[in-house]
């Protein structure tokens, strides 16, 4: 054991760690305790301790000893709130689709999240708007159809979108950021909740602000093993419904973790795995192929119709919006991270101003 171990050693200091800190954060960032203090606060009549984060643990529990008869916690004992729930983030999470206006449909379906409410800037993935695939038709807008930019949301209340907006494409760089953003223009007459009955009858939106939209704010720091949660609209099929049989307006969620920070330098020269002198170049300047310049690699099991839809930290804060999926492993995604979507959105900001 740890004790008989330790019991001809010397100049040992033995500490304890928060369990709720392991359980939510880095373990570097956990909070650590002297084991003497811990036994100090359990002899003098103190059966939890709190650490600086707010987590309130037994005393017990930290010393290794165990009651039969459980301790109720003290009266002003509440649970710290570590996760930002998802009920809290509904509003600001967007149904991004293609509307064919001469076949009356549908085709191409995403996820997204409101940026900038008082612009009604929504951010979204690339490959839902542009054809992204390698060869001469890449970068082709709306995939060479005459479309709208429709926008769902989920009105308070509600767990389900409907299409409520028409948007336009402010700003993007398909060929190294798989990401794009949209600015809320119109509205539709009434919200829409089958697709079949969108329509070319827009209102002018004479102030965006009226509309009370909810955002999300982003951050630029995230940690490796930090967990993460991505929000999206499935469109891979659920239940009796198959992949592309109808449009899923019910958000849904993944969890995961971030494992990888992955960079390019742009026209770089990449040494092979043999680890000889020989080398390759990677030029970000190709305009046949989509090769991006950063990615955060996240360990999450997302699904078609995920793509766009943010990937946010315990704090319901975005580090980034889901890309695709690993072709080999579907659990192994790549985001774009949030340092990408500020260079996109103060460009936004500037075309917007100059209008």
């Amino acid at each position: 054991s740890i004790q008989t171990s330790l019991a001809d050693s010397t100049g040992c200091i033995r500490e304890v760690v928060c369990p709720e800190c392991l359980a939510h954060y880095n373990p570097s960032k956990a909070e650590i305790w002297n084991l003497e203090e811990v036994l100090v606060a359990k002899t003098t009549g103190n059966t939890f301790i709190r650490c600086s984060k707010g987590h309130l643990v037994d005393t017990y529990l930290l010393c290794g000893a165990y009651d039969v008869f459980p301790r109720p916690p003290p009266e002003d004992f509440t649970l710290p709130h570590l996760r930002k729930p998802i009920s809290k983030l509904l509003g600001a999470v967007v149904l991004v689709g293609l509307w064919d206006t001469r076949n009356k449909e549908i085709f191409s379906v995403g996820s997204g999240f409101l940026v900038e409410k008082k612009l009604g800037l929504v951010v979204t993935a690339g490959h839902v708007l542009f054809d992204m695939g390698a060869g001469q038709r890449f970068g082709t807008p709306y995939f060479g159809r005459c479309t709208k930019v429709v926008i769902g949301i989920i009105p308070n209340g509600s767990e389900k979108a409907v299409f409520r907006y028409f948007s336009e494409l402010v700003v993007h760089n398909i060929w190294n950021i798989d990401a794009c953003i949209l600015r809320i223009t119109t509205r539709m007459r009434i919200d829409v909740d089958d697709v079949t009955l969108i329509n070319n009858h827009e209102v002018p939106l004479k102030n965006i602000e009226d509309e009370k939209l909810e955002q999300l704010e982003m951050t630029i720091s995230y940690e490796l093993e930090e967990t993460v949660r991505i929000l999206g609209f499935n469109q891979g099929g659920e239940g009796v419904f198959e992949k592309g049989e109808h449009i899923n307006q019910s958000l849904d969620f993944a969890k995961g973790y971030i494992c990888r920070k992955f960079m390019i330098n742009d026209c770089h020269n990449t040494s092979t795995s043999s680890g000889d002198s020989s080398s390759s170049t990677v030029c970000l300047s190709n305009t046949t192929s989509f090769i991006p310049r950063q990615e955060i690699v996240v360990i999450c099991p997302t699904i078609c119709g995920h793509s766009g839809g943010p990937c946010i930290n315990d704090e319901g804060k975005v580090v980034g919006i889901l890309s695709r999926a690993d072709p080999t492993d579907r659990q192994r995604c790549y985001l774009v991270p949030t340092s990408e979507i500020k260079l996109l959105m103060s460009k936004a900001k500037k075309l917007i101003k100059t209008c």
